[in-house]
């Protein structure tokens, strides 16, 4: 059986979340964006460098910590 391989995540909001004990709904309640738009942050859809650091501002994170270092853009195939 072929194990499907996920790619790499550009930011790691949902993993903080989850090393703290919360939820998107409380992290979207706290800066005032739909739940909606909290599941794209979270599930790489959406996101920007301002809106990261107001979300490190919440969690009480450096935006560092927010940010995969690991992470590299696929290479489009020609």
């Amino acid at each position: 059986m072929i194990k499907k391989v996920n790619p790499p995540k550009l930011n790691r909001v949902a993993d903080v979340l989850k090393a703290q004990g919360r939820s998107q709904k409380w992290l979207a309640d706290k800066l005032g964006i739909s739940t909606n738009a909290m599941h794209n942050i979270c599930s790489q859809q959406s996101q920007s460098l301002e809106r990261l650091f107001e979300i490190a501002d919440v969690l009480g994170v450096s935006v560092l910590e927010l940010i995969n270092a690991d992470y590299r853009p696929e290479q489009k195939k020609s």
